[in-house]
């Protein structure tokens, strides 16, 4: 599994769609979108402390990552 330190973690808030797709278009441009997730928080998350939504987030990729190989 992936560790915090190997991987960059944005969280954003009361981002529109269109703003996270531009973030999303611009670390793609730079070459940074595949060593980063990139997790809009929910009415969820809000309640987590940060060190679960991490785990979750890294669980997460780690997932697809699977599925996608």
């Amino acid at each position: 599994m992936a560790t915090q330190d190997d991987r960059r973690i944005i969280i954003l808030h009361n981002f529109t769609k269109s703003d996270y797709s531009r973030l999303l278009l611009s670390l793609r441009s730079v070459g940074l979108a595949d060593n980063t997730i990139v997790a809009v928080t929910t009415s969820t998350t809000m309640e987590w402390k940060v060190s679960h939504l991490l785990e979750e987030l890294l669980l997460e990729d780690e997932s697809l990552k699977n599925e996608k190989s």
